[in-house]
């Protein structure tokens, strides 16, 4: 493992002789990978690495939980990855333990080739299907690694029963007829088991929370805390004294966020002031400026609002809460644009991490029948399966630039009402992003 201070190679004895230390620097490291599980071997290099990617090379603020996001898609790519090889590797030692156990044991036992090579076959196609069985039921790799599994499967069946099993029945072998039909359908009715148990499986965290706490604190005493690393929002702030000269003033748009996190975190990285656009939640956070905020804001006349929200059932509420609330916009000339996560815009996305919760179920069984009603049926499954995903399991930069394209979609009205890319509810005042990312 390379020392981040002074990147000298050190392996394993150099780290035990020098007390976890780098041989030539001294300097500490934050992590020992021979002591972790292989799904979750963490090594310093890596773990900068995450910071260094997540942080833009140090230009964006990121929250801890986005972090904690990051960790676990890496370490879920590179088990997929390791998953791949494996199954290359698997491939050719098949190819070559096919034809060295037909060399054997024919010469050993003498025994007919036709009777022999279908069994033998017939034994490392069972291997290989009940492998991708078990990678397509796995919680460890990703949702992508699973789909390919599932494929894999399918390929196995198509080639048994289109190529196994005719040329079983030209050379007239009863075995090797017998396990084409029964490995075949075996493969295809397990293709199809493992797609149903899909929705099912679940996105959990390689690593829990308490774990990463653990990590990250002990990475902080040795390396110092990442300076673009945000601390929890403060929620308790007292109003503030109003600046006549900045209240004169007035937002062409506001973002309205379900979460102070990705309040704080897009005010962090400056993006009210890059694009004229004041940002709050809907529980008024920042509440030193909220008041203030809200008075210029119905000053515009051509205010535009934006709603930003996990895709859940707390998040499904936010719009209707801009609309219906006296206290923001209840007036329907004022445009409010859902630039939030949908269930249709991710439901089969095999690139997100979905994750699943009891108490997700029993709040969006709770929803009230016009919210129902503004869905599909399917999106009302998937989320009373308990399925959501958060914002924040998206990096600063892909957020930012979501948002971003959002808003200069939705620069003139007519764009949004043309249909170019969003979708017009122009009865109740609502416009929605027809997909997200």
């Amino acid at each position: 493992m390379k020392c981040i201070s002074c990147n000298t190679d050190n392996n394993l004895k150099d780290r035990t002789a020098n007390m976890g230390r780098c041989k030539s620097c001294n300097h500490p490291f934050a992590f020992e990978p021979t002591a972790m599980p292989a799904a979750t071997k963490l090594t310093d290099p890596f773990f900068a690495k995450l910071i260094a990617d997540l942080s833009a090379n140090q230009t964006l603020f990121f929250t801890p939980r986005q972090l904690y996001y990051l960790l676990d898609q890496r370490l879920r790519s590179k088990a997929s990855r390791n998953i791949v090889t494996n199954l290359a590797v698997g491939i050719g030692c098949n190819l070559f333990a096919i034809v060295w156990l037909i060399l054997m044991i024919g010469g050993v036992f003498r025994s007919p080739l036709n009777l022999l090579v279908p069994i033998v076959l017939s034994l490392v196609l069972a291997i290989n299907i009940w492998i991708n069985v078990a990678n397509a039921l796995s919680v460890l790799v990703n949702r992508r690694s699973r789909q390919h599994s599932i494929k894999i499967l399918k390929i196995i069946a198509g080639i048994i029963l289109l190529v196994g099993l005719p040329v079983s029945i030209i050379a007239k072998t009863p075995i090797g007829m017998i396990a084409s039909i029964g490995l075949g359908i075996s493969s295809i009715w397990l293709a199809g088991d493992c797609q149903r148990k899909q929705s099912n499986i679940f996105d959990k965290f390689l690593v829990d929370r308490t774990q990463f706490d653990t990590w990250l604190a002990q990475w902080n005493r040795i390396n110092n805390s990442p300076a673009k690393i945000l601390p929890p929002p403060q929620t308790t702030s007292l109003p503030a004294a109003p600046n006549p000269e900045v209240t004169a003033y007035s937002f062409d748009r506001v973002v309205v966020c379900d979460l102070p996190e990705i309040a704080q975190l897009l005010i962090s990285n400056n993006f009210h002031f890059e694009n004229n656009c004041a940002i709050l939640t809907i529980d008024g956070y920042p509440q030193h400026i909220f008041t203030t905020t809200m008075e210029m804001l119905r000053r515009n006349p051509d205010l535009k609002v934006y709603a930003l929200h996990d895709c859940s059932p707390t998040g499904s509420k936010l719009v209707h809460r801009l609309r219906a609330e006296e206290s923001w916009f209840p007036d329907q000339t004022i445009p409010i644009i859902d630039v939030g996560i949908l269930p249709r815009q991710i439901m089969n996305n095999l690139d997100v991490m979905t994750r699943q919760s009891t108490a997700s179920t029993q709040a969006a069984r709770r929803l009230t029948p016009d919210l129902r009603a503004s869905m599909s049926a399917e999106e009302l499954e998937w989320l009373e399966t308990g399925y959501y995903l958060e914002l924040e399991s998206f990096s600063p930069q892909k957020l930012i630039q979501i948002l971003q394209r959002a808003i200069n979609e939705s620069r003139e009205l007519a764009v949004i009402e043309d249909g170019e890319g969003l979708a017009n509810y122009s009865n109740v005042g609502f416009y929605t992003v027809d997909s997200f990312g």
